[in-house]
């Protein structure tokens, strides 16, 4: 599952927090067996939204052909009444969503498409029990409805489905060295169990005959006579896809928008609602030059397509990600008024293309720069019309993008201006989920774009008077430069008062990775908040340390893990706090998993030898230290293109930056340098950085970025301002003119005027702390006014101040995305006189 539809999972449970699915609320929707009584003999466990049932005593099975029914949240309870009849009676352990908001959530229209429409699992003690049990699942749920499971073969025409899979939890690294869930090959070994949008079997598996029917008919599930041949897929969803495709006779250019039934709901319907509702609004709207010719429907086997008009040109996102002055590019005066010109031109042409679409009795109701397209002439055409509505319908649900949605009880008409309004802010201000958080942020957002753009007068845009009256806060936050030691004490008590000592998973709200890595952790656990707190000058409750202990003893150690997500960081940080013994303890446990496959900091070997070097110095342990110049060892062999030595596997970094790229191995190499006094790691150490300098590139304005495919990144996990954190660091040991070149070129960087997030690792306070390292001399107005524009993310909460995190979705306390980042960077700049040490883990 992608980091994508992993954020959504723990998106759902709470509008504040990520939040674990398990605490969805959902009580009064549960099926009867999710939490009522179950028959004599079984044995009921919880996981997440699935409920499991299997017979007291049953061995598990490790793997095999696990069988899958889909259902709709309507048949749902029938469904599993039925089925787990079935199951029952013969000891067949299964698991099911407990309820029905559960399965509309996994059925939802952004969730991954290879787990959609799964409702209840079945677990056969071995193959030979598959034809019996297929044949009894089938007649029993015979005419019930489902989507089809695009991961599984389907049996017959129903919701049954079959897929060879793992039926407990194994894991294993992938190519790239990431922790997936595995199966065993007939040697035993562990092999990446693949989970996509496809059936497919291993390739040591024979399916059994039984379902060569069913495979057989699989492979003729197409229309020969569809007249349209796709060229390339535009975007993916649960609901289907959108493609681009070429007619088979005339060679005109179309796009395909499809349609799988029963799946992609929304709480307005399912995917086949929505196209045709989509369908028959082109039609009313057929001749406008703003919306695309519809040219008809087909259905392909139980897929149906919408074939409409492609329209030359670039969605308004990215045109807007090409355009926006940020930094990196020219953003002179002139830049910024002539971006601001094209930025209402833009919003000219959208308004009057709903004004056209509004005089034929239609609203559009989610607009966002996703669904704009702009043509090369300058014009805006409206895409993706799933939403609209007759102009006076009078029970309307809220629907739309965040930050673009027009507040509930808002007319068709009322949202449309809304999302104008949103459109036209966020092309000059591209944070306005921020307006989610905090209605009143939208007039900050307003005075920001005035301010940077130079807009006459009030500026434009100005919020439409739709939904409630929106006023400032009476509680506004205090300006960071003018009154740091408020908006510091507000972040501490914004900390303590999200703190949840009473639940095991996580102890402050925090980035979703919290509940995949155990809660303990340095980039978004515990570890690394209460390392701010203490950094910073804050009390940590003893508690609070008690809390972290616990979950270091909690975590798995099956996979190896580094020192900002597992527990060689926590390890460090323990005892850095205070409790010697506990540490060594975590680092023993952490060092028994094993290393992992990646050399950075992060997640890899450079990050686990500098918790080796820190031990290693505090408790005068030599052991340590060698296990530490080991690695160093291992690390320059990569460097210098040679196969390490030893302890596995070594993934070269493809990123660079200083938690992600060679630069963690720079730094590892600085601090053996201090260590030992050997100059082969000053060496080493700039044979690292030289790797993650050939990734930088020279930008426009002559600062230096990090190039990653498409993107220009400045960030310090990923980005040039990381690299030349360790460049400074290399210079304190020796000359180096490329690399201080370097530093002075990166510098600017970290006072630009724009940042979408506001965190440490990949957000403005990272910036503003690399440049207080770095030395300000020369830009100190800028890093005033960027220390200030941390007031566009700052949210009052609970007494306090909280920051979102990544993706600006969730509010977070951790350090990586969210307030304890913010609070370990300004008191760098504040307090800590520019000084680097205390502001990132071993670094």
């Amino acid at each position: 599952m992608s980091d994508q539809h992993q954020a959504l999972l723990y998106a759902v449970a709470d509008h504040r927090y990520f939040e674990t699915p398990s605490r969805l609320a959902d009580d009064g929707e549960r099926y009867p067996w999710a939490d009522g009584p179950i028959p004599p003999g079984w044995i009921r466990a919880d996981q997440g939204l699935w409920t499991s049932l299997r017979p007291a005593g049953a061995e598990p099975v490790e793997q095999g052909w696990k069988i899958h029914l889909s259902a709709t949240p309507h048949t749902a309870g029938l469904t599993l009444e039925r089925a787990g009849a079935v199951l029952l009676k013969r000891g067949v352990p299964f698991k099911f969503l407990r309820s029905r908001r559960a399965v509309e959530l996994f059925s939802g229209k952004q969730m991954h498409r290879a787990a959609s429409g799964k409702f209840l699992a079945a677990y056969p003690p071995d193959e030979t029990w598959l034809p019996e049990l297929l044949d009894a699942l089938v007649a029993a749920v015979d005419g019930l409805p489902g989507p089809y499971i695009l991961s599984d073969l389907r049996i017959g025409g129903g919701p049954v489905h079959v897929r060879y899979g793992a039926f407990v939890e194994l894991w294993c690294e992938d190519a790239d060295g990431v922790a997936v869930p595995a199966l065993r090959d007939p040697s035993g070994r562990l092999v990446p169990d693949a989970r996509g949008a496809v059936y497919r079997t291993p390739q040591w598996v024979n399916p059994p005959p039984e379902l060569e029917p069913h495979l057989l008919a699989r492979t003729r599930a197409r229309d020969d006579d569809f007249p349209y041949a796709v060229r390339k897929a535009l975007h993916f969803s649960n609901a289907g896809g959108i493609y681009l495709a070429d007619h088979r006779v005339t060679g005109r250019q179309v796009v395909l928008r499809e349609a799988r039934p029963f799946a992609g709901l929304d709480g307005l319907g399912d995917a086949l609602e929505r196209l045709h509702r989509e369908y028959r609004t082109l039609l009313t709207l057929r001749g406008l030059d703003c919306v695309p010719e519809v040219h008809g429907l087909h259905t392909v086997w139980e897929h149906t397509y919408l074939v409409e008009e492609y329209i030359e040109g670039r969605t308004l996102l990215e045109e807007m990600v090409e355009r926006h002055p940020v930094a990196g590019r020219d953003c002179g005066p002139e830049a910024l008024r002539s971006y601001a010109r094209w930025a209402e031109s833009v919003a000219a042409s959208l308004r009057r293309a709903l004004d056209a679409i509004h005089g034929r009795g239609v609203c559009f109701r989610d607009v966002h720069p996703s669904n704009i397209i702009v043509r090369p002439d300058g014009s805006v055409a409206l895409v993706d019309f799933e939403y609209a509505s007759t102009i006076d319908d009078p029970d309307l649900a809220r629907v739309g993008a965040r930050g673009f949605r027009a507040p509930a009880g808002a007319t068709g008409v009322e949202a449309d201006a809304y999302g104008v309004w949103a459109t036209s802010l966020a092309m000059l201000m591209p944070i306005t989920e921020m307006i989610e958080f905090a209605p009143e942020k939208a007039a900050v957002l307003e005075a920001a774009a005035a301010e940077r753009f130079g807009l006459a007068g009030a500026g434009w845009p100005r919020r439409p008077d739709v939904g409630a009256a929106v006023t400032p806060d009476a509680a506004e936050v205090p300006d960071p430069v003018d009154d740091w030691p408020a908006l510091r004490e507000l972040l501490i008590v914004g900390i303590h008062a999200c703190a949840t000592p009473d639940r095991e998973d996580r102890l402050f709200p925090a980035d979703w990775a919290v509940f995949e890595q155990g809660g303990h952790t340095v980039a978004h656990g515990a570890a690394g908040v209460l390392l701010a707190l203490a950094r910073t000058g804050a009390p940590v409750p003893a508690h609070y340390l008690d809390w972290l202990v616990a979950a270091c003893r909690r975590a798995r150690t099956g996979i190896p893990r580094g020192l900002y997500d597992g527990l060689y960081g926590s390890a460090l940080v323990l005892d850095e706090l205070g409790r010697r013994q506990e540490a060594r303890e975590t680092l023993d446990r952490a060092g028994a998993a094993g290393f992992a496959p990646h050399a950075g900091i992060h997640s890899g070997q450079a990050g686990a030898a500098l918790a080796y070097c820190h031990f290693a110095e505090s408790a005068q342990d030599s052991a340590l230290l060698d296990e530490a110049v080991r690695v160093g060892e291992r690390l320059d062999a990569l460097a210098r293109g040679e196969t390490p030595d030893g302890a596995g596997r070594l993934i070269a970094p493809t990123r660079a930056g200083l938690l992600l790229g060679f630069s963690g191995a720079a730094v590892l190499h600085l601090r053996l340098h201090d260590l030992t006094g050997e100059r082969r790691w000053l060496l080493a150490a700039r044979r690292a950085l030289a790797h993650d300098v050939e990734h930088c590139v020279v930008m426009p304005d002559g600062t230096v970025m990090v190039r990653q495919g498409h993107r220009h990144l400045p960030y310090l996990d990923e980005g040039s301002c990381g690299i030349a954190l360790v460049a400074r660091d290399y210079l304190d040991r020796a000359e180096d003119p490329s690399l201080a070149a370097l530093i002075d070129r990166v510098r600017p960087l970290a006072a630009g005027d724009f940042v979408r997030e506001p965190g440490l690792l990949r957000g403005r306070a990272g910036l503003v702390a690399a440049l207080a390292v770095l030395g300000p001399e020369g830009c100190e107005q800028e890093m005033a006014r960027s220390v200030r524009a941390l007031s566009w993310h700052a949210v009052r909460h609970r007494g306090g101040v909280l920051f979102p995190g990544y993706g600006l979705q969730k509010l977070s306390a951790d350090l990586a995305s969210g307030s304890a980042g913010v609070l370990l960077a300004l008191h760098t700049v504040f307090d800590g006189k520019g000084e680097r040490a205390g502001l990132l883990p071993a670094i």
